[in-house]
């Protein structure tokens, strides 16, 4: 198991900064920031972290009242990524996957309610956001996928080894025009 230890004061600012910056839509949730002694690559692959949310039990042993938790492989922050574009770059990876649950969106047909789909089946929401049975926003956690790569590369660019790859092998298809049989053969 990882020993973990709370980040300081320069990476709270840093997290605040990027969140003020990039993620107004997170309004009042809060975000802690930890290390961890995990391994810096599994697979061979930069361990990224990850973003978690406090339960109950967590909030109450915690000193602060937090919603999401944000680890990051202290020998990747010290070590690995350069900088603060680098630092705020992975900070922001974590903070693009929390994200609202919204309420899906609703028709009546013949006095029976069903949720909207779209043309692959899936459901459509509206951009009301769902409330708990507390009346309190309701978040999840997304994995690190091509939407939230996407957003992260918009503001930071390629910032590690495997983004400036992807990035290149990216460039390379839109400029060759390679198409996608091309490449599956």
């Amino acid at each position: 198991m990882a020993i973990v230890w709370p980040a300081t004061h320069d990476v709270f600012d840093k997290l605040q900064e990027v969140k003020d910056k990039y993620h107004s839509n997170l309004g009042e949730v809060s975000v802690v920031v930890e290390f961890s002694d995990a391994k810096p690559f599994k697979a061979n692959r930069l361990n990224l972290g990850n973003v978690r949310k406090f339960s109950c039990a967590n909030k109450i042993w915690q000193k602060g009242d937090f919603d999401f938790c944000i680890t990051i492989v202290g020998e990747v922050w010290q070590d690995i990524l350069q900088g603060d574009e680098q630092h705020n770059a992975i900070l922001d990876l974590h903070l693009t996957r929390i994200e609202p649950v919204c309420v899906p969106q609703i028709i009546v047909e013949n006095k029976k309610r069903h949720t909207v789909k779209d043309e692959f089946g899936r459901i459509v929401f509206t951009e009301e956001q769902k409330l708990d049975k507390n009346g309190n926003p309701m978040w999840r956690i997304v994995p690190i996928d091509l939407g939230v790569l996407s957003q992260n590369i918009r503001r930071y660019g390629f910032w590690f080894e495997d983004l400036i790859e992807f990035g290149s092998v990216v460039t390379n298809i839109s400029i060759s025009g390679t198409s996608n049989q091309e490449l599956s053969a």
